[in-house]
């Protein structure tokens, strides 16, 4: 069975899936653990049970799960397997070609390392209206600009995405031209919500931050492009990289997509 819509919760009405869940920790239980019974009701003896089985068990990257009582994605992928949940496709041509350029693009390095510029990253500078020859700039953002600007300029349409490398200014830009956008706490209560093609956007106090394309998603775990960053996924790093570490839970801002409208 795939992962519901929405994580389960004691209430839930989703009598099938709470159903399949109860069956499920009952073929799973140590000797000894009660049987649950099988009704389709999400009750405190079924949070107690998913607690229980949280505490002994760890998401598909080896971390141990958050014991919340909460049927998500990683703890459905616990129980089920990784199969269980289906990864997202993309369906919007324009953000299909902006991940591929996106994957062009990795293995880009400054040069020299450390210092803001390269023949590609004074490319991505320029494209968020900077001269890099006039200051160092943090290039994340402005990576992603110089990505939806080349796709649009193919395609002979106007640039979707704020051309700005502030990645709070990009942010809340976005938010303003009434772009689709999940904050952090609605990302977490429903991460089946975020789609490749999203841009996640960290933010770290005083105005600094970090952003990335989203390029894959399966349950919490993300796979990312991003600019000025490394193989540890630092704010200030040397090059553009793919990284496959990042998590829903860790984006503390939110993820946006510059193509859709707000609902």
């Amino acid at each position: 069975m795939d992962y519901p819509a929405t994580p389960l919760r004691r209430g839930s009405t989703d009598t099938a899936a709470v159903s399949a869940v109860q069956r499920q920790l009952n073929r799973l239980a140590a000797a000894g653990d009660p049987q649950l019974a099988v009704d389709g009701i999400f009750g405190l003896r079924t949070v107690a049970r998913v607690k229980q089985m949280q505490s002994r068990s760890a998401d598909p990257d080896g971390r141990p799960l958050d014991v919340d009582g909460v049927v998500g994605p990683d703890t459905w992928a616990a129980l089920f397997g990784d199969r269980a949940i289906p990864a997202p496709a993309v369906t919007d041509p324009f953000l299909s070609a902006v991940i591929a350029l996106a994957r062009t693009q990795t293995g880009v390095l400054e040069r020299p390392l450390g210092s803001n510029r390269g023949p590609e990253v004074d490319h991505y500078i320029r494209a968020a209206g900077l001269d890099p020859e006039r200051g160092s700039y943090a290039w994340c953002a402005a990576f992603l600009c110089w990505l939806f600007a080349e796709t649009a300029r193919d395609r002979g349409i106007p640039n979707p995405l704020p051309r700005t490398a502030g990645v709070q200014g990009m942010w809340r830009a976005l938010g303003t031209r009434g772009r689709y956008r999940l904050t952090a706490k609605q990302a977490q209560a429903a991460p089946q919500l975020v789609r490749p093609g999203m841009l996640f956007f960290l933010g770290f106090g005083r105005g600094l931050g970090h952003t990335g394309l989203v390029v894959g998603v399966r349950g919490q775990a993300l796979v990312t492009i991003e600019g000025n960053t490394n193989g540890g996924g630092s704010r200030e790093g040397i090059g553009v990289f793919e990284r496959n570490r990042r998590r829903i839970s860790q984006i503390n801002l939110g993820f946006a997509d510059p193509i859709r409208a707000a609902a």
